[in-house]
C-alpha cells in the first residue's frame, strides 16, 4: 500500500520517514470536521520532528531506523530502507488483506476520530480509489468512579480482575448493555454488583419459564429489531426483553422470543436450558427456608441456609425468589 501511495504521489520520502501528504487527500477532515488552520503547530505531546515534512499534519506511513528510532528493536527491510510501519498504515493494510477495499462497519473509541480514523480513510481511499467504510461506530469513554480510567491510578481493570473479585463476565456485558454506546458510562464495583444482581434476577425469571421452547413472537421481534436498528439502542432492547417477560404470551413463546433476542445481546441465555436442577432434597430445604423467611423466622432461615451449604449448594435471594447454585 505504501508503494501504491508513493507511485500515485500521495506520499513523499524524507531522510527519516515516508509521509502521507494530507493536502492530496479528498475531503481529509470530513469525519472529524476539524479546521486544521486553527490548530497550533507543536501543541501535541509528540517530541518527534522532521524539518523535511511538508505539513505538520502529514503522517508517517513508514519510519526509517534513523534519528529517534535508530535503536528500534523491531524493524523490517523495505524498498526504501530498514524501518517499521506507522500506526495508521498497519490497520489499513490488515483490512485490505483480510476484509477487502471497502468494509461495512468500523468501530472504535471517539478519541480515534480526529487522527487515527481520519488517516485510515485518507490513505485507504487514496490507494484503493474506493470508499473505505460505510458506517462508523464510535463509543464514548468509560469512566471509573466518575474519573478517567488510568493504569497509574489503579483504575484500569482487566476481565481477569473482574473474575477474581467474584463477578461473572456476563455481568460486565450486561452492565455495558445498560448504556448506549455513544453515552459515557461510569464503572464502579457497586454498579457492577447491581448489574450482576440484575442478571441473576433475569436468569431466575427465564428459568421459571421452563425448558419447552415455543415460537418467536413476531410483534416483539419487530420491536426488538427496531430498537437495535435505532443506532444500536441496547438499553431499549433490554427494556423490550422485560416487556416479553411481563407479557401475556405463554412461557414457551416467551422463551423462544428471548432466546432470539440473545443472538444479539450475547448473554448466553441458552446455557440456562442446559443447567441441571438441584437435587430434590436441596429444593425441599430451599422451600422450607423461603417459608421461614416469609414467617420472619430468621434463625430457622439461617440454619437451613447452613444445611444447604453443607450439601454443596448456595442459595441466593432475588426479588423474583431464590436461586440455587452449586458451589
Amino acid at each position: 500500500m505504501v508503494r501504491t501511495l508513493i507511485n500515485k504521489e500521495f506520499a513523499y520520502q524524507t531522510d527519516l520517514a515516508i509521509y502521507f501528504d494530507i493536502s492530496r487527500a479528498k475531503d481529509y477532515t470530513r469525519l472529524s470536521r476539524q479546521i486544521l488552520e486553527e490548530q497550533k503547530e507543536g501543541a501535541g505531546k509528540g517530541d518527534v520532528s522532521d524539518p523535511e515534512k511538508h505539513n505538520p499534519n502529514d503522517f508517517a506511513l513508514w519510519f526509517f531506523k534513523k534519528g529517534k528510532h535508530k535503536n528500534a528493536l523491531q524493524f523490517w527491510p523495505s524498498p526504501w530502507g530498514d524501518g517499521f510501519p506507522g500506526w495508521h498504515i498497519e490497520c489499513s493494510a490488515m483490512i485490505k488483506k483480510y476484509l477487502g477495499d471497502t468494509i461495512d462497519v468500523h468501530m472504535g473509541g471517539i478519541e480515534h476520530i480526529p487522527v487515527h480514523h481520519t488517516n485510515e480513510i485518507a490513505q485507504s481511499e487514496s490507494a484503493n480509489d474506493k470508499p473505505f467504510v460505510n458506517y462508523w461506530i464510535h463509543n464514548e469513554h468509560l469512566l471509573v468512579n466518575n474519573g478517567k480510567m488510568s493504569k497509574s491510578e489503579g483504575t484500569s481493570y482487566s476481565v481477569d480482575e473482574v473474575i477474581e473479585k467474584g463477578f461473572d463476565p456476563m455481568a460486565l456485558r450486561y452492565f455495558f448493555l445498560q448504556a448506549h454506546y455513544r453515552s459515557k458510562q461510569n464503572f464502579t464495583w457497586e454498579a457492577l454488583e447491581a448489574a450482576q444482581n440484575g442478571l441473576k434476577n433475569l436468569h431466575h425469571q427465564i428459568k421459571s419459564l421452563g425448558k419447552d421452547v415455543g415460537s418467536i413472537d413476531d410483534n416483539y421481534e419487530e420491536k426488538f429489531i427496531g430498537a437495535i436498528s435505532d443506532d444500536f439502542n441496547s438499553p431499549q432492547a433490554l427494556a423490550i426483553l422485560q416487556e416479553v417477560l411481563k407479557s401475556d404470551l405463554n412461557n414457551g413463546d416467551k422463551l423462544a422470543t428471548i432466546l432470539s433476542f440473545d443472538k444479539v445481546l450475547g448473554l448466553k441465555l441458552t446455557d440456562l436450558l442446559n443447567e441441571q436442577g438441584a437435587p430434590q432434597e436441596i429444593e425441599d430445604l430451599a422451600k422450607k427456608r423461603q417459608q421461614a423467611r416469609a414467617d420472619k423466622n430468621w434463625q430457622e432461615s439461617d440454619n437451613l441456609r447452613g444445611k444447604i451449604l453443607e450439601l454443596g449448594y448456595e442459595v441466593e435471594d432475588t426479588p423474583g425468589g431464590y436461586i440455587l447454585k452449586k458451589k
